[in-house]
């Protein structure tokens, strides 16, 4: 015996705004660079947009796999079913986007050192500034100090203090409640743990 499917009953939904519905599905996310807002045109679509600029809208067509049959055709022309001649090297040349310095402004952007959005958590913060305090570079000491909770070793604690001074937005801050230079060579002795405790 067949089971019989249930059917849902369908309602139409009238408080739904069908046009800005399939608006916001078709639609692929408004532009946040900055720098491509200010080149992007409105009134042409993506696609021209990105071939004007020089950009690839599908890296999979801009360098495909290779083909030696296809790469064959390309070099030669079709008239009615025809081979007619090969195509001379100014025929093959790629045109050249309308807007084409816009690669070479997005490279120069990409190359420059972006800040890193790293920031190690207010406890953690809280508990290294306590060790260095009490310790200063002294991993060995950090270990066996009963306020180890996490139980980190010495190779953890050498990272995570590392990692806390390559922050400048905290360690900083840090610095000044020390009354210590800042952008200086720290007044500690380095405290070399490593060959102790190879």
């Amino acid at each position: 015996m067949k089971i019989r499917k249930v059917h849902r009953r369908k309602r139409y939904r009238y408080n739904v705004n069908r046009k800005a519905l399939n608006r916001k599905h078709k639609s692929t996310g408004k532009i946040k660079d900055p720098f491509l807002k200010t080149l992007w045109e409105d009134r042409k679509k993506p696609r021209t947009n990105f071939r004007e600029m020089g950009l690839s809208v599908n890296p999979n067509k801009t360098i495909p796999i290779p083909n030696y049959r296809a790469e064959r055709l390309k070099l030669t022309k079709f008239i009615n079913g025809f081979v007619e001649e090969e195509m001379t090297e100014e025929e093959l040349q790629p045109l050249k986007p309308k807007r084409g310095e816009v690669v070479g402004q997005l490279e120069e952007l990409a190359k420059e050192k972006a800040d890193s959005k790293l920031r190690l958590p207010k406890g953690v913060v809280q508990h290294l500034i306590y060790f260095l305090d009490k310790y200063q570079l002294n991993y060995k000491a950090m270990v066996v100090d009963r306020r180890n909770h996490y139980q980190w070793t010495w190779k953890q604690f050498r990272s995570k203090i590392k990692q806390f001074m390559s922050i400048p937005e905290q360690f900083n801050k840090y610095l000044l409640k020390k009354n210590l230079p800042i952008n200086e060579k720290l007044p500690w002795p380095e405290y070399e743990s490593d060959s102790e405790w190879k």
